[in-house]
């Protein structure tokens, strides 16, 4: 026997805390997110037999000069989609309840996994397919949204990509990666960026970031309350990071090379002198000429950036939401004039390092647009998330179900 009723901000997260479906957006943090924004917040759940097997987070806000209101299960239900009797008793139950309050729709895009994909975006023969729940969903009044690639502001991510890191350790994920990827990543650490976490107060620096960088590449971002609001209300779910080049250290750093190179040469021209016709040794003296040269190179570019920047220069910046069963790469900022330093990669470096140790067993590289061509408008972002190693994912996607058929048409037209 099923009985619905209406949860307390506890009794969800309970429940939350235990469901494979969780994700940082149906989390009571993510609640807290959009009651901050104005939103109205209520919990639900169904009962079956006196335990809850099935919880939704649902928000509403005004739509239509406030005249009616739009409900919205943000990445739920958190339930087990082939129980039809579970899914019949919320969906009518909560229908009834946004109806009864002016509700004209009901909208929600579950976290639920559609078909098995690989990391070229390419469907796996004879993987998963939950096809089901699309059809479970169909036929109780939901109609579903046709799958279209690109990312947007009006849903949440369709496409994704994700690395799993169940049971892996630094070596292995390293291992993992592109060549090209762990080029990239050594190259930071010779050039000396660093990573560090940015408090609260620190926010504009990311947010600066942020506008510049959406200004240069033509997409529109969140409001900076936005993510100010983000940062409050996920507290120790949100991880902002820095990644920056410290000109002073790097200088240092530059110098102790060169005094240990200097003595390497020194040896190997006592060697020489001693052994003037050995092809190791002169290869040896060429080898650290050559580093030398490099080393100057650099002292001189350290020099130039101190000079023209300050000693401490912001690179890359990434906002992240952690939970014990995914990190989520959410949104990123990087200084076009100093991406011959690989900043980014160091800020993908220093989480994932931080998954492994915290025992994160999902890291999310979050959106992609679903077309994985060439061609593709983010075939860059695609590229740079593909290199660390990692899969495809597309969820089952958005569903609307309509609870004012005539009202909708005539919104829709407006709209």
């Amino acid at each position: 026997m099923t009985e619905f009723c209406e949860l307390t901000k506890g009794e969800y997260a309970d429940f939350y805390a235990e469901h494979p479906y969780r994700t940082f957006l149906n989390s009571v943090e993510a609640m807290e997110h959009l009651r901050m924004r104005g939103r109205d917040i209520v919990y639900f759940g169904v009962k079956r037999d006196g335990k809850l097997c099935a919880a939704a987070a649902v928000s509403s806000f005004p739509i239509a000069k406030k005249m009616l209101r739009c409900f919205y299960a943000q990445r739920g239900y958190l339930m087990d989609f082939s129980d039809r009797e579970v899914l019949h008793c919320m969906t009518q139950n909560i229908s009834a309840y946004a109806k009864k309050h002016r509700g004209l729709f009901l909208v929600i895009d579950p976290y639920v996994l559609y078909k098995e994909r690989d990391i070229d975006g390419n469907i796996v023969e004879g993987g998963f397919d939950n096809s089901s729940v699309i059809a479970a969903l169909e036929a109780e009044g939901y109609v579903h949204k046709p799958f279209t690639a690109g990312v947007g502001t009006d849903s949440q991510a369709n496409y994704m990509f994700t690395l799993d890191l169940s049971g892996k350790d630094e070596d292995t994920v390293w291992k993992e990666m592109a060549q090209q990827t762990r080029w990239s990543v050594n190259r930071t650490l010779k050039q000396g960026i660093e990573v560090r976490e940015l408090g609260p107060e620190e926010l504009d620096v990311f947010l600066d970031m942020e506008e510049r960088t959406a200004q240069r590449r033509g997409f529109s971002m969140f409001p900076r309350s936005y993510y100010r609001q983000m940062v409050e209300a996920y507290g120790r779910h949100a991880r902002v990071l820095l990644a920056y080049l410290d000109t002073e250290k790097f200088a240092a750093s530059l110098k102790q090379e060169k005094e240990e190179t200097d003595l390497q040469m020194a040896e190997t021209e006592q060697k020489l002198a001693e052994m003037p016709g050995s092809k190791k040794f002169q290869k040896k003296k060429k080898v650290l000429e050559e580093a030398l040269e490099i080393n100057a190179k650099k002292n001189q570019e350290a020099e130039r950036l101190r000079k023209q920047y300050g000693a401490v220069i912001p690179m890359a910046s990434a906002f992240f939401t952690l939970y014990d069963n995914e990190a989520v790469y959410y949104a990123s900022a990087a200084e076009e004039e100093f991406r011959n330093y690989y900043a980014p990669y160091a800020i993908q470096w220093y989480m994932l390092k931080e998954c492994i140790r915290r025992g994160i067993p999902r890291y999310n590289f979050y959106a992609v647009s679903g077309d994985f061509s060439e061609n593709a408008v983010d075939y860059g972002v695609y590229e740079f998330k593909k290199g660390f190693g990692g899969t495809v994912e597309q969820t089952v996607g958005d569903f609307t179900l309509v609870l004012n058929r005539p009202v909708y048409a005539l919104y829709e037209k407006l709209k």
